[in-house]
């Protein structure tokens, strides 16, 4: 799934994840955020698979001079955000700057004293201009740093494995309008996201022996049975295994009863990754019949880590892009895109997609789309390799202090891209008259070639080998309810088909759903209330229900926004089960059932 921030994915291409904790902008930046699900490459870029969620904040233009809040709660964390905006004839600026404390579950299964709380800074830049020569000319740079709690890495760990990070995003783009009808634009993005993440651990002297680190890259399954006190030798393995067993089962024995004392040493599992973007679009209007926007773009990436890659890896990715929208009657709209991809890391890759919208009366429209889409495997999936090295080992190992865990990894470096075929038929309703919008949709998703194994050291070797068919149905709702009060509601049904894995029976559910309304008041007071759920389908996963209710009193003084906020969080269950595919379930649980917390916004016009 891509996420973008005003069109800069904040998708780590180098271990294929969305760190959503860390996302470097603040709530009260954001105007909107659209969700668009199915694959969207054609339009978003690479790595738009199953769905898009663009972020959009609001225009340098389109704010105050000032913005502070403040925000207190109870087992919903402290934040502070600050925003200066500056104005000029034919530009704005906007600095924001927040700051944010949250403690996390009161209690989890790797620790019970919950440690897994969040510390993070973030700074944000906006610059939105217009040129004399009538170009718009756009910048923004983001950073967020701070400290994640981590409650647990291995059973023989001394010291915490808290992740220390540091995420910053630069992005700036130029568009031209030759003429109404033809527009181009150039956008270019950097992002770079360090990880430092170190701890003391002690292991078995056994498991840091030289000899058996060998073995182990050359046959795992002696390496195991030697550490189990057997003696493989012989039992299949070739002449040269046979003889770094021997050689393994040697050092053993010179250790002595030292092969089972602990010894302590400082691991370590940082990371950076590293990705710049340039794309060029190309917008044309032949016809108020006849749309097409075209363009490539082009993206070097990489991730460097002695953990994880043995150093620095990197990858390039090219692509062009198409769509062409056609109206060839006033009551049908066609679209007809493509995306091709040329990735160092796997095949070419084709992502077409065709979509119809029929007009059938004002406010009723009825689309079908069918789209394919690819998920290039990332750099650790296909370049890894896992060592753990430990320093400061003490007491030192054949007088060093360094020394090697004994397991390690290497990538199988023939994996080819992830596959999924998308079918969506869609139902839009947009009755101004009564203040309603309803958006129903069925849709059927057929994935595979899945990179479905969970990657570590001692697991299975990636593959291509996962699929799963994904089917379900999708309903909401809003409108005004009268005059005053307002209501929306939602349901999602999901069927989740012939999965080929376990992880692929993690984390979903059949059904899932949220209502709520509000009203506006007199005086400036406004009153919002709330419901939402998820069944426990998932494997290992537990229901989920939250009701929220938000009062809010907003008044003016002088030419300065006032607003004081407080809400109530109720769950159904204080505790939370799910899996990662292993044979126990994980719990994450508050001491109580409510959440709460004030805040206070001021705006300066």
């Amino acid at each position: 799934m891509n996420v973008l921030i005003d069109g800069v994915s904040v998708y780590r291409p180098a271990f294929s994840e969305v760190v959503w904790l860390q996302l470097p902008v603040s709530i009260d930046d954001i105007e909107r955020i659209e969700v668009t699900r199915g694959p969207s490459s054609a339009t978003y870029g690479p790595n738009s698979m199953l769905a898009v969620v663009n972020i959009i904040t609001f225009n340098a233009s389109d704010v105050g001079l000032g913005h502070v809040s403040m925000t207190a709660g109870r087992r919903l964390g402290d934040e502070a955000n600050v925003r200066l905006g500056l104005r000029f004839e034919s530009a704005a600026l906007t600095l924001t700057a927040s700051r944010s404390v949250d403690s996390g579950f009161d209690w989890v299964t790797q620790d019970s004293a919950g440690h897994d709380g969040l510390a993070i800074s973030r700074l944000g830049l906006r610059l939105d201009a217009t040129l004399p020569s009538g170009d718009v000319v756009n910048a923004r740079a983001m950073l967020a740093r701070g400290v994640a709690e981590v409650p647990f890495i291995d059973p023989f760990q001394q010291s915490y494995p808290d992740r220390r990070f540091s995420d910053s995003y630069v992005s700036g783009s130029w568009q031209r309008d030759f003429s109404p009808e033809h527009q181009l634009r150039v956008s270019i993005d950097s992002a770079r996201q360090r990880n430092r993440q170190s701890w003391r651990t002690c292991l078995p002297t056994a498991a840091l022996l030289p000899e058996l680190f060998k073995l182990w890259q050359a046959n795992p399954r002696y390496a195991n049975a030697i550490l189990a006190g057997q003696v493989p030798v012989g039992s299949g393995g070739s002449p040269r295994d046979d003889q770094l067993a021997v050689s393994a089962i040697g050092a053993l024995h010179a250790l002595g009863p030292e092969a089972a004392l602990p010894r302590c040493g400082t691991t370590d599992q940082d990371a950076t990754q590293f990705r710049t973007d340039i794309e060029l679009q190309d917008t044309l209007v032949l016809s108020p019949e006849l749309r097409i926007v075209t363009g490539f773009g082009w993206r070097h990436q990489g991730g460097e880590s002695e953990t994880y890659l043995g150093g620095r890896q990197t990858s390039t990715v090219r692509w062009l892009f198409g769509n062409v929208e056609a109206r060839p009657r006033p009551w049908l709209t066609l679209n007809v895109g493509g995306y091709v991809e040329r990735n160092s890391l796997a095949p070419s890759s084709f992502s077409p997609r065709l979509a119809a919208n029929w007009h059938l009366a004002p406010g009723h429209t009825v689309r079908a789309s069918w789209s394919k889409g690819t998920r290039a495997p990332d750099i650790q999936e296909q370049l890894t390799n896992w060592t753990i090295r430990f320093r400061d080992v003490d007491p030192p190992l054949a007088a060093s202090s360094t020394a090697r865990f004994y397991q390690s990894r290497i990538g199988p470096r023939g994996l080819s891209s992830e596959r999924i075929v998308s079918r969506e038929i869609g139902y839009l309703a947009n009755l101004p008259t009564w203040g309603v919008i309803l958006d129903a949709r069925v849709f059927d998703d057929q994935l595979t070639r899945l990179i479905s194994e969970r990657t570590n050291l001692a697991g299975l070797t990636p593959t291509n080998a996962g699929a799963v068919n994904l089917r379900g149905a999708e309903f909401q709702i809003s409108g005004r309810l009268s005059g005053e009060w307002f209501g929306h509601a939602t349901y999602g049904y999901l069927d989740n088909r012939n999965p080929t894995n376990i992880l692929e029976r993690t984390l979903w559910s059949r059904h899932s759903g949220s209502v709520g309304v509000s009203r506006e008041f007199g005086n400036g007071w406004q009153l919002a209330g709330s419901y939402t759920g998820a069944s426990s389908t998932g494997y290992q996963q537990s229901r989920y229900g939250r009701a929220d209710l938000v009062v809010s009193k907003a008044w003016k003084q002088d030419q300065t926004q006032w607003r004081v906020t407080g809400g109530l969080q109720r769950l159904d269950r204080p505790a939370t089960t799910y899996s990662i595919g292993s044979d126990t379930a994980l719990e994450s649980r508050y001491d109580g059932r409510f959440k709460g917390f004030l805040q206070l916004a001021v705006d300066l016009p």
